[in-house]
């Protein structure tokens, strides 16, 4: 018995079926057709409000550890004074823009920068918690770099 190997692709041997012209299917009357809604442009930099906009004094909780203020008394809040020009004259600028467009800070003149903000001695300021001096470093950040609008 000769039987023809079977073609690839094809599953069995049944002819395809025709496609008659057919009359489209009724559309249901349910769904009334809605308009798109315009897309949310989002604004640009230059006209974002500031992401420093805090209130001065700033409170930042000192959730991990307290620490002694300069009475001696222990502390679980710190509260800063708004920077000024004169304390990165005298203490330097915390916070710098990398080559690669990274944000950086020093942290040696972060935590002077802390401690004259919110008048307690640096030694205490060296004794935070690592996490609750980050949270005072992010919460500064901003303050120290340009303002976007001015560009």
């Amino acid at each position: 018995m000769n039987v023809a190997p079977k073609r690839e692709g094809f599953v069995d041997g049944r002819p395809t079926p025709k496609v008659i012209d057919a009359e489209p299917l009724p559309q249901s009357e349910a769904k009334p057709s809605r308009a798109m809604p315009p897309p949310e442009v989002e604004p640009s930099p230059a006209e974002q409000p500031p992401m420093w906009q805090d209130e001065w004094p700033l409170k930042v909780k000192l959730i991990n550890k307290p620490i002694h203020n300069n009475k001696g008394e222990k502390i679980t809040e710190l509260v800063l004074r708004e920077p000024r020009a004169g304390d990165i004259n005298r203490y330097g600028n915390p916070v710098r823009i990398n080559q690669d467009g990274d944000v950086v800070w020093d942290e040696r003149k972060m935590t002077y920068m802390i401690a004259a903000l919110s008048d307690i001695l640096a030694p205490f300021i060296e004794d935070m918690h690592p996490r609750d001096w980050n949270t005072v470093a992010m919460k500064l950040r901003n303050f120290f770099l340009p303002d976007p609008r001015a560009w």
